[in-house]
């Protein structure tokens, strides 16, 4: 799953949560407040109570979005803020450390879900109604009015400055998604694959020898057979469709924490985890079958693939695992291309041949992208 939209999860996860707890305490002190007084009751605040458990449904079903719960929540704010306009006026109240309390949760919420424009807004049409109504028409001492505008005040200072951060790490977030992931085809990127590495052997790739962790991992190195050839007869935009239509097909074959980064031009590089000879041969065979099976989109060329396989346990150091994986694929290619080496070959007069006994048919199933074999 793409990391941008880990995050959304994570982000809406920890919205419906703070909702949810909202809700709790506002049906908790609305009900304890309506209790507190009675006999004769506070029917405002039991209406406040029926109003938030009335809301909890919406918090918990997975049908209704996170965004639908805010625009929910600032009508709710918009309602209750008229309401306590009209309600403050015609009981000729005053303006009391439960009225501030009232006004100052309308801004926490403005502030807190809506445009800086758009709370600023709100907020100042609400207080200005207040000045007219204290100031106007005698309800109340001022001074209170001015230590609510000061608290009033600080949210918007304080919602300013927190949006500034919100913004500055998105963007920090953005920069850092950016350097990881490859423009084309949104796969990660040889940087990415580097740090993996590093993350296995406990040193950058190339850095030197070191004991790599105990799981073992596998690598294939994809590279497109003749692609120069595409580009020069089909235009570099189906190329580029090629390489986006070969990502998705790998990343479809490998399991969730398995990664499939671009590494360069038309190569590719598929970093298994729990990597064994077995499973990267299943994995190749899988890889054929998908290809096979795809239906080639249209306006796609036939190509095929080359691919170089290494084992962690076969390399001391990142650097040494990619090199043999790229040794082995060069000798998948000099052998006739459209297959898969998992050993080293020994050269021979005629160029490359297998090892006694065996036939390169045994280390280099064919494979076939966007077609049939």
């Amino acid at each position: 799953m793409p990391e941008n939209t880990l995050r959304e999860r994570r982000l809406e996860a920890t919205r419906r949560r703070g909702y949810l707890v909202l809700c709790a305490c506002s049906v908790a002190v609305h009900a304890a407040i309506a209790a507190g007084e009675l006999p004769q009751g506070n029917w405002r605040a039991a209406l406040v109570a029926v109003l938030s458990a009335a809301l909890l449904p919406a918090v918990l079903s997975r049908s209704v979005s996170a965004q639908r719960l805010d625009t929910l929540v600032v009508w709710c704010a918009n309602i209750g803020a008229t309401y306590f306009l009209w309600d403050f006026y015609g009981r000729g109240l005053a303006l009391g450390a439960r009225e501030s309390l009232t006004v100052t949760l309308f801004f926490v919420v403005w502030f807190g879900l809506l445009s800086l424009e758009q709370a600023a807004m709100r907020g100042g049409l609400l207080y200005a109604a207040l000045i007219a109504l204290v100031l106007g028409h005698g309800l109340g001492d001022p001074v209170p009015l001015l230590y609510t505008g000061f608290l009033l005040f600080l949210i918007g200072q304080m919602a300013v400055a927190g949006r500034q951060m919100q913004q500055e790490l998105s963007r920090t977030a953005l920069y850092a998604d950016l350097a990881l992931t490859d423009p084309l085809t949104g796969l990660p990127n040889r940087r990415s694959l580097e740090e993996r590495l590093a993350n296995h052997y406990g040193n950058p790739a190339g850095a030197g020898q070191s004991s790599p962790s105990v799981t073992p991992i596998g690598v294939l190195l994809v590279d497109i057979d003749l692609f120069k050839t595409v580009n020069d007869t089909y235009g570099h935009e189906v190329g580029d469709r090629v390489l986006v239509a070969l990502g998705k097909t790998l990343r479809a074959c490998v399991r969730s924490d398995d990664l499939v980064a671009r590494w360069g031009g038309e190569e590719f590089v598929l970093l298994i985890s729990q990597g064994e000879r077995a499973r990267l041969e299943q994995l190749g065979r899988h890889i054929q079958r998908a290809l096979n099976d795809r239906n080639r989109p249209e306006g796609l060329p036939h190509v095929t693939v080359s691919i170089g396989a290494a084992l962690s346990s076969e390399a001391g150091d990142a650097l040494g695992l990619l090199n043999l994986a790229d040794r082995r694929l060069y000798r998948a290619k000099h052998a006739g291309r459209n297959r898969m080496n998992m050993d080293e070959l020994r050269e021979t007069g005629g160029g490359v041949a297998a090892p006694p006994g065996e036939t390169l048919a045994a280390h280099a199933p064919a494979l076939d992208l966007l077609g049939s074999n």
